[in-house]
């Protein structure tokens, strides 16, 4: 039976002057399961070594006959663990850990596949005994890291995780020095060394992946071994006890990147001490860039970047903000809380006016709308395929595609450039715009695309990410309405006050790229429709407008904000 110490044991952060925090524990059961399917996959490991050190067809069915016990034992962790996190908050600290588990679970189940396949080697089947025992050894060296996977006595789930992550290390070099040795012609016809050299490959592989997956036990999704010394790092520059530190991931991004809130402790209910973001190593050195701008422009919206790191001959680049108070426009709008909502779109006009004012330089702007589309139209019909017109003719009159009207608006956009230019967010989101209500001020985040370029790009961008919120019911949708219409009417008096005739036309072909762009992040096919629709409708208009006179073009507000 597994020690009773092992699996009732609870989540704790150690500290010499602090009383011991008791963590909640991961469900007993769930503990147990785990233990007996590690305990399962390393006898797995002791067949295959003796398999590849003398290859016997008894040895190679006794592997075969327990894989049964295997999957028994993976389908006892799934079990256990759908019935704890039904109980629990999605993504909680209790649901991320029993997930990790089962992550571990099902790590095992592969390496044990990985042993059970060796017996299908042929070359190997046939070779002599210790013909391959140097590779025997690195499988048993695999086996005993396996010890490593305890979750979770005294916290040891870092200790054990970054263990193993050194263990990995060592053994890919200790692979690839066997290979080059081994790199020779064999006697007696097939060699089995590649073959032994992809399946160990394949070992070490999912020993790495079971490293992240402990220390994701204790930190949550957010930290591997790729990025744990960065995050150390960052608590180090911000508490004396860098040991001291828990992470809570805050979003899922379509890119991959890592946003995680930097605690002071591991408990959930702890003090957030700042933001750490991880992604692409120029995506991270053009927020830098842009926040540089926005803190010489308009300082009090941008958050300051406490430090950054980017790795040398990597593309892993991360940095730590400060932790901004407040909520997103999405947060607000997805629970109904429109007065909050009414009042950030009031601070944020107030603001907006302001940054144009102050960032307004003479170049005239021509951002390329058309050109921005067509960039995008390729994985927007990926998603979409038959969704954008291929040509119409009814009762002899015809409508153009929906490529050709991109031409004939990219046409007049050439003739349409801004008056001016002012500094601009560029990806201008509901979720990149928090509001703290203490304060009433705005803040904006994730500024690696800040330019110097038309305003309507950031005013289409938020009207559409508000219009294409998941919320279908009228009454809601009435309410995004008068937040669009609000936006609207101060950029309208900006323009009017500013002498920007060209302001409607501009901001209709700026809303038939983000409507027509916005359709590959929609699933729903009727909803894109809608928004599909949309950006072809502001096209044909665009197409009837004289070209003469921009300024007499109306911008059908009603009709494409409307449902």
């Amino acid at each position: 039976m597994l020690n009773a110490k092992l699996a009732t044991v609870a989540y704790s952060v150690r500290h010499p002057m602090v009383p011991q925090q008791v963590r909640r524990p991961i469900n007993a059961s769930i503990l147990e399961h785990l233990y007996f399917l590690r305990f399962e996959v390393e006898n797995h490991f002791d067949l295959v070594e003796d398999f590849v050190t003398r290859p016997r067809a008894t040895t190679a069915q006794r592997l075969v006959n327990r894989k049964g016990y295997r999957k028994t034992l993976l389908e006892k962790v799934d079990l256990s663990v759908a019935m704890e996190v039904q109980r629990r908050k999605v993504d909680g600290p209790v649901f991320q850990r029993s997930k990790s588990v089962e992550r571990l679970a099902r790590l095992l189940d592969a390496l044990g596949q990985a042993c059970l396949e060796f017996t299908g080697i042929e070359p190997l089947r046939q070779a002599p005994d210790k013909r391959y025992k140097d590779y025997a050894k690195l499988i048993r060296r695999i086996r005993k890291s396996l010890a490593l996977i305890i979750v979770n006595p005294d916290d040891a789930n870092t200790r054990q995780g970054l263990k193993l992550g050194r263990r990995v290390a060592k053994l890919t070099l200790d692979l690839k020095a066997l290979s080059d040795q081994k790199a020779f012609p064999e006697k007696n016809g097939a060699a089995a060394g590649p073959v032994l050299h992809f399946q160990i490959e394949r070992m070490i592989q999912l020993l790495s992946e079971l490293a992240d997956a402990l220390l994701a036990a204790n930190f949550g999704p957010a930290v591997g071994l790729q990025n744990y010394k960065q995050l150390k790092n960052a608590a180090h520059a911000l508490t004396s006890d860098s040991d001291q530190f828990g992470v809570e991931r805050l979003a899922l991004t379509r890119s991959g990147s890592t946003i995680a809130a930097l605690k002071a402790e591991h408990d959930s209910s702890s003090k957030v001490m700042a933001v750490y973001k991880e992604g692409q190593a120029h995506k991270v050195l053009e927020e830098i860039s842009g926040v540089d701008q926005w803190k010489q422009v308009y300082p009090k919206v941008a958050p300051k970047v406490l430090s950054h790191h980017v790795e040398q001959e990597s593309d892993l680049g991360s940095m730590v903000i400060e932790h901004l108070p407040g909520r997103t426009l999405e947060s607000l709008i997805l629970n109904s809380e429109w007065d909050a909502a009414e009042l950030l779109i009031n601070e944020l006009c107030k603001t907006l006016g302001k940054i144009w004012k102050s960032s307004r330089t003479n170049e005239r702007a021509q951002p390329g709308y058309m050109q921005q589309l067509r960039k995008r139209m390729p994985e927007t019909r990926k998603t979409h395929p038959t969704l954008f017109s291929t040509g119409q003719t009814i009762c002899g009159l015809s409508r153009p595609d929906f490529d050709t009207q991109i031409d004939q608006v990219e046409a007049l956009e050439q003739q349409l450039r801004a008056p001016f230019s002012v500094l601009i967010h560029g990806d201008f989101n509901v979720d990149n715009l928090i509001y703290d209500e203490f304060k009433d001020r705005i803040y904006f985040i994730d500024l690696h695309r800040a330019s110097y370029s038309d305003y309507i790009q950031d005013l289409s961008v938020l009207m559409v990410s508000i219009y294409r919120l998941p919320i279908m019911d009228p009454a809601p949708r009435a309410e995004m309405m008068k937040l669009i219409k609000q936006l609207y009417q101060f950029a309208h008096r900006f323009a009017r006050n500013n002498k920007d005739a060209t302001f409607n036309a501009r901001l209709a072909i700026a809303l038939a790229r983000s409507f027509a762009t916005s359709t590959r992040f929609i699933y729903d096919m009727g909803f894109a429709r809608k928004l599909g629709f949309r950006a072809s409708y502001l096209m044909e208009t665009l197409a009837r407008m004289n070209p003469e006179k921009p300024e007499k073009y109306r911008l059908p507000l009603e009709e494409i904000f409307s449902d």
